[in-house]
């Protein structure tokens, strides 16, 4: 085994941090990964790369890049960070192991001791790639080195300047932990997916895999530019093949999303010709990997992947397709990377398509299934829904555990309106309404009901805290009902205009479209229609109140 190069005093202070940078073997075709076991012969001989589609076949310049993401996914767990090449990830320059400092410290002042550490190695290894980029020959055992492991790297001298001022050198933590637990939970959704894929849309069983580069299958899933769920979908590619949207996002639906994933690839490979081109799309979107085609001259993923000019994706779309082959190989061989791991059992569950919008607690009660069940079988709906703001729209397919399907069928369905109670008088007169006396000010009315004075102003449109005797001021927002049966002074919410026979109501800050709709004892599919098919409202927003 070969030795990955070192700086002697380095090394000296890491080992008085309690830490070593290990040692690192040569790039290896998949199929030889577990020789890296101690020369285990048998081991090695458990490893299998069973028949693929042509298309998710390991080209051989790109199992150096597989190789080192099967090592990312196996090899290195949380506390490792290995240090490499940004444009060519085999060439591996350093990996550390932070594990008896993570036993030590804290999680802040492990970040802040480990990135120190790993920045101090690079500014060495930045001294000695400026060094060979003079073109200067190498002097010591870690130079040597350098050249050694970036002999695989095009361009003379200049790679090594390249590597410096293009910054080029990347770190990239071990995900063996999550990795595992990807592969326990995708024992959930695989047998799901791969019967939509292969089954419906005959679509190679290897493109089932995705999630684990996507997601590592976790459905509760947001990244920070706003992809969701297993597969990842951002907003707006999504709402071209399922809802998204304030009460229900289907992304979070693991069979509504894994649906909507096989006709995107489909469409791409339509588009694009090749499997591993439709995949990169994935990341890079069909229009990008079109142009990066027509860049580089080739639909072949090898030669633009390796591209050795400007190149046409970035770190993340350039290894795409190489971590999904290397997620192929590890899951093919599961067992043996991940001894004892234990698979979830199949997700099962009985539907219904809801004819008619129902609140949370109707389902609960008339189902007996528990809120947290529901929870755990409709992740797209809302919070809005779960907090009982809105019913579950219309449309929607709710999912129980299995046992309940006899009373899933009998859902009752419109949910049974109970009429909301007039309010009390005090609330409209004496609290809702206030006429202001002599002597009084913003401050001093905003005191004696516990209301602030940017509140008072933005409940009574002022543009400023100056009042009047006799004005006559909301000093608590009304609700909907209020608006239409209170005292005071007329508004115009729930006034009937002369000379028209409809209903109307202005929209309040912080009402809902379900509120209102309670509020006037209207259906609020009936209140939707009336207005367009609306599904949110804004302030100052005047709606039609249907006639029951």
């Amino acid at each position: 085994m070969r030795r990955i190069f070192f700086n002697r005093r380095l090394v000296g202070a890491l080992r008085l941090a309690g830490l070593l940078l290990l040692t690192a073997a040569a790039p290896l075709a998949p199929s030889d990964a577990a020789a890296q076991d101690g020369g285990a012969g048998n081991r090695a001989s458990m490893i299998t790369e069973r028949p693929r589609n042509p298309g998710f076949e390991v080209p051989l310049r790109l199992r150096p890049r597989v190789s080192f993401w099967i090592d990312i996914f196996t090899k290195y767990g949380k506390n490792h960070a290995v240090v490499h090449h940004r444009d060519y990830p085999q060439v591996v320059f350093g990996v550390f192991d932070f594990s008896r400092a993570a036993a030590e410290l804290s999680p802040v002042a492990l970040e802040k001791f480990r990135k120190g550490k790993i920045e101090e190695f690079s500014r060495g290894l930045t001294r000695d790639l400026n060094y060979l980029a003079a073109g200067a020959s190498p002097q010591n055992e870690q130079q040597r080195r350098i050249v050694e492991k970036m002999s695989v790297v095009p361009g003379g001298a200049r790679k090594y300047r390249e590597t410096v001022t293009e910054d080029l050198i990347r770190s990239q933590t071990g995900i063996r932990e999550k990795y595992e637990e990807a592969i326990a939970r995708s024992g959930r959704y695989m047998p799901m997916i791969e019967q939509l894929f292969v089954g419906e849309y005959g679509l190679p069983i290897e493109l089932a895999r995705l999630p684990f580069v996507e997601s590592s299958f976790d459905y509760k899933a947001y990244s920070s530019v706003g992809a969701a769920g297993i597969w990842q979908f951002m907003p707006r590619t999504a709402r071209l093949y399922m809802t998204v949207n304030n009460l229900v996002d289907e992304r979070r639906d693991p069979v509504v999303a894994s649906e909507a994933a096989a006709k995107y690839l489909q469409a791409a490979f339509r588009r694009l010709g090749t499997w591993p081109l439709a995949v990169t799309s994935y990341n890079h979107g069909v229009g990008g990997v079109a142009k990066a085609v027509k860049k580089v001259g080739t639909t072949n993923i090898a030669s633009i992947i390796e591209f050795s000019g400007d190149r046409p994706f970035g770190f993340a779309s350039n290894n795409f397709f190489p971590s999904l082959l290397a997620a192929l190989h590890v899951y093919e061989n599961r067992f043996f990377y991940f001894p004892g791991i234990q698979i979830e059992e199949p997700l099962r569950f009985e539907q219904i398509r809801l004819s008619q919008p129902v609140s949370i607690n109707h389902v609960v009660r008339q189902v007996g299934v528990s809120i947290d069940e529901l929870r755990r079988f409709n992740y797209a709906l809302g919070e809005a829904v779960w907090r009982g703001r809105y019913q579950i729209p219309r449309g929607y397919t709710l999912k129980v555990p299995p046992g309940y399907e006899a009373r899933l069928a009998n859902l009752r369905m419109p949910e049974p309106r109970v009429a909301p109670a007039a309010p009390p008088a005090s609330s409209v007169y004496g609290g809702t309404v206030y006429r202001v006396r002599k002597g009084d000010t913003l401050s001093s009315i905003g005191k004696r009901y516990g209301v602030s004075v940017a509140a008072l102003m933005e409940m009574n449109g002022l543009s400023s805290p100056s009042v009047r005797a006799n004005q006559t001021l909301v000093v608590k927002r009304p609700t909907p009902r209020q608006a239409v049966h209170g005292g005071g002074e007329p508004r115009d919410s729930g006034e009937r205009t002369a000379g028209s026979p409809k209903r109307k109501y202005r929209v309040k800050k912080g009402d809902t479209l379900w509120e209102i709709s309670r509020a006037f004892d209207v259906d609020i599919n009936r209140l939707q229609r009336a207005n367009g098919g609306i599904s949110l409202v804004k302030p100052g927003q005047v709606l039609v109140i249907p006639e029951e």
